[in-house]
């Protein structure tokens, strides 16, 4: 009754059951490893299409970092190169600052225009460190504003000197010789005058590139206003204040000029140009090129004027003192912004981003005024008499070719003379 065991069909049932469960794995690991490979493979269209979409991402991280390197490097070479913020670190030997003036009780000074900008730094600092100044402009209101605000900000300091306001509209030669008639009343002596003010009307070729000609006005007296305020007007009132400044000895003449020299007319000297017929704009006259001639008038008189007074004295210096935001160019700024809102939005983003990025070149007008301190107080014997200096404190030549001509800086000086007295310039 024992069961027997049928070893033949058992092993058959086995057999087949285990084909089958082969079969079937290996299926299951074929489809496996068939998904497996097809999402590890990295086909031309595939690898082309992820390209495609990470495309806009490349290109505004490229834009992003060229437009940053625009805006940190091109203000630099911008200030470099027209002599801006970097000169505060990039200037050769000591770098003069505002602590270095000594004292200066009892010097008296006559600063122009020093109702804003880098005049008001400077009477600023010669009042601060003892010095009485005369704070000379046109407008009494912003002339009496800048005296308020240079006693309150000298209030603490022991040491500080007087300031007053007197009235002086460089356009008018009348106006010059009251007020030099005014200052001689007081029976002071005067030890530094700073011919600072000045009027640009627009850039002009030199900075743009392009021709302006809106900026042509005349002064009271007919002369083309540039040459006629930052030139003629300053010439007048040192000439009718040499005496008392050779009598105070030793004083000196500091004349404000500018890069800008550089762009004057080839020949340095338009004279036919400085009292236009009728009032009527020349055929020649360009805005950048007239505003050029006045600061080139401004080196070749002051080195006449140091030869002139050799002997005496007085010595005289010109200078640049950077490219700085001030009102200067208050007429240029908003003619720009007209034409800018005439030409639509992207005039005005090219003005916006071209002004942003020439601004962040630019001095402070505090460090502005170092160049023009420096020659006002150093001991004359540091410097040297008839130079031309640029940030901060640097002697070198004027760019224009004309710039160095004993020639034309006398011819200057006796065009001069005749504009003045109202007689023919030709």
């Amino acid at each position: 009754n024992a069961h027997i065991a049928r070893p033949g069909k058992n092993h058959s049932i086995s057999s087949t059951a285990s084909t089958y469960l082969r079969k079937k794995l290996e299926r299951r690991m074929c489809k496996s490893v068939s998904k497996e490979d097809f999402k590890g493979s990295s086909t031309p269209s595939t690898t082309k299409s992820t390209t495609s979409r990470n495309w806009p991402k490349i290109a505004f991280v490229l834009v992003s970092v060229f437009v940053a390197a625009i805006a940190v490097l091109l203000p630099i070479i911008i200030s470099e190169d027209s002599d801006g913020w970097t000169r505060k670190y990039t200037s050769p030997g000591p770098i003069f600052k505002a602590s270095d003036i000594g004292d200066m009780t009892g010097k008296v000074a006559i600063v122009t225009g020093s109702n804003t900008g880098i005049g008001y730094h400077t009477a600023l600092e010669l009042v601060r460190n003892g010095a009485d100044v005369v704070v000379a402009a046109r407008s009494p209101a912003k002339g009496e504003a800048a005296v308020s605000a240079i006693l309150e900000e000298v209030e603490a300091d022991d040491n500080a000197g007087n300031v007053v306001y007197m009235p002086l509209d460089l356009s008018s030669l009348m106006s010059v010789k009251k007020f030099a008639d005014d200052f001689l009343k007081l029976k002071k002596p005067l030890h530094i005058l700073v011919n600072n003010a000045g009027v640009m009307k627009s850039p002009g070729a030199q900075y743009v590139g392009q021709n302006f000609t809106y900026g042509f006005e005349t002064t009271v007296d007919g002369f083309e206003s540039h040459i006629g305020i930052n030139h003629i007007g300053h010439f007048y009132l040192t000439q009718l204040l040499t005496k008392k400044l050779e009598d105070s000895a030793p004083s000196r003449v500091v004349a404000l000029s500018s890069s800008a020299e550089s762009g004057s007319y080839p020949e340095g000297m338009r004279f036919d140009l400085w009292k236009p017929s009728g009032g009527e704009r020349d055929e020649d006259y360009e805005d950048g090129m007239a505003y050029g001639q006045s600061k080139l008038a401004a080196i070749l008189f002051a080195r006449e004027l140091a030869e002139r007074l050799e002997g005496t004295g007085v010595t005289a210096y010109s200078c640049h003192p950077g490219i700085i935001t001030t009102e200067l160019g208050r007429y240029m700024g908003k003619k720009m912004t007209d034409d800018a809102t005439e030409g639509g939005i992207l005039a005005r983003l090219a003005l916006y981003l071209g002004g942003g990025i020439f601004t962040m070149a630019n001095f402070k007008p505090e460090d502005g005024a170092l160049t023009q301190l420096q020659l006002s107080t150093a001991d004359p014997a540091a410097l040297t008499n008839g130079a031309y200096y640029r940030p901060i404190g640097r002697m070198v030549q004027p760019r224009h070719a004309q710039g160095t001509n004993s020639t034309l800086q006398k011819e200057l000086w006796t065009k001069t003379e005749k504009a003045v007295k109202g007689g023919s310039l030709l």
